[in-house]
């Protein structure tokens, strides 16, 4: 397979690190734009229906961001926890054909 992509623990750390930065990210321009918006509709012109929903249309979609922010901080944490894992793995396998070809002699 010319074009495979191979699975390194490097390759998952690195590959959290990005998701961590991008929620990171994405949480602060959510935070940005959510209080400039409060900001608009605590302005006189904007009170009415109009003003409620586009305020509700806007924390629901906070809250919307948060619940994916959440979901991309499980993934992160897993894929750590993968990448270490796949260090014992090699760690333990290497051991033991240390062991195997060793005995032999």
């Amino acid at each position: 397979m010319p074009n495979a992509t191979v699975v390194t623990p490097e390759l998952l750390r690195i590959t959290q690190q990005a998701i961590e930065s991008a929620l990171q990210y994405a949480t602060a321009v959510a935070n940005e734009y959510l209080s400039g918006h409060e900001n608009v509709i605590g302005v006189a012109t904007w009170h009415g229906q109009a003003g409620s929903t586009s305020l509700a249309t806007a924390g629901q979609i906070n809250h919307d961001l948060q619940q994916t922010v959440a979901g991309g901080q499980r993934l992160a944490h897993g894929l750590g926890r993968a990448a270490a894992l796949m260090e014992n793995h090699e760690a333990d396998a290497s051991h033991g054909f240390t062991g195997l070809f060793t005995g032999a002699r």
